[in-house]
């Protein structure tokens, strides 16, 4: 990996951070807004007031579990039924926890466990989308720091989204916020469309033509399904032609 830093070209943390949040200031930012702005509509529609919604958002991170936690909430649910629902619904981030604190070395940083903690809960989608697409431009310890400024600000501009999306949809119908919604995944389904690695794009491609031919069968677990098996096969079939590939190189050179 080559990157902006030697001997001679001593690291510029301050700089690595501002590039991060510049970068996060544009359509990042917006669609991690935008889409917070959205999920106001249905946090108020389930009676949280404006500081609840934006705890929600706080703290839970993660449409799928916000969504849950305020259905749940409307519905009349026991606090261990959100709380289990929730955590379901955002075990779907553990792998990518996982691969984040190894693109940025996190685990080798010698701070408390809090601080990481906090680092990964700042974690989305976009920025470990983001994070990755940029990660041979940067050493761990600088990648780091690109990902702390970058993901501070989408976090920030995630939980301002919240605040005015409640107020907002005093003029604006809950219809239209909800419409809302789809602005960020559609610019996640954009950057894995043109991500570098090939091996991405065809398991976006291969999960997004799966989810809708299991829906009428599985209903919303048609998602996670067409997500996991597109994947899973991409991955295995990937695995295939290097295995393929390496025994016919070895009979070549033998």
């Amino acid at each position: 990996m080559t990157s902006p830093s030697s001997e001679n070209n001593p690291i510029n943390f301050t700089a690595i951070k501002k590039r991060g949040a510049i970068d996060a200031l544009g359509v990042p930012a917006f669609s991690i807004f935008a889409n917070m702005t959205g999920f106001s509509a249905i946090a108020r529609a389930a009676g949280f007031d404006i500081s609840q919604a934006m705890v929600t958002t706080a703290l839970v991170w993660g449409m799928p579990g916000q969504v849950a936690m305020a259905s749940l909430h409307m519905a009349g649910a026991s606090a261990m039924v959100i709380f289990t629902a929730v955590a379901l619904a955002n075990m779907r981030m553990l792998l990518m926890v996982v691969s984040g604190m190894d693109m940025t070395g996190l685990r080798d940083q010698k701070m408390p466990f809090w601080k990481k903690m906090a680092l990964m809960q700042m974690l989305a989608i976009t920025s470990w989308v983001h994070v990755g697409q940029v990660e041979d431009q940067y050493t761990k310890a600088e990648l780091l720091r690109y990902f702390t400024a970058f993901a501070s600000v989408i976090y920030i501009a995630g939980i301002f989204g919240t605040g005015f999306g409640y107020y907002l949809s005093d003029y604006v119908s809950d219809d239209v916020l909800r419409i809302i919604l789809a602005i960020t995944p559609m610019y996640i389904l954009m950057m894995v469309v043109t991500a570098r690695q090939s091996l991405n794009r065809y398991a976006g491609l291969l999960g997004g033509i799966l989810c809708p031919l299991s829906y009428p069968l599985i209903g919303e677990w048609g998602i996670l399904l067409g997500g996991i098996v597109g994947g899973t096969m991409v991955v295995m079939i990937d695995q295939r032609l290097k295995a393929r590939n390496g025994s016919e190189n070895g009979e070549h050179n033998g």
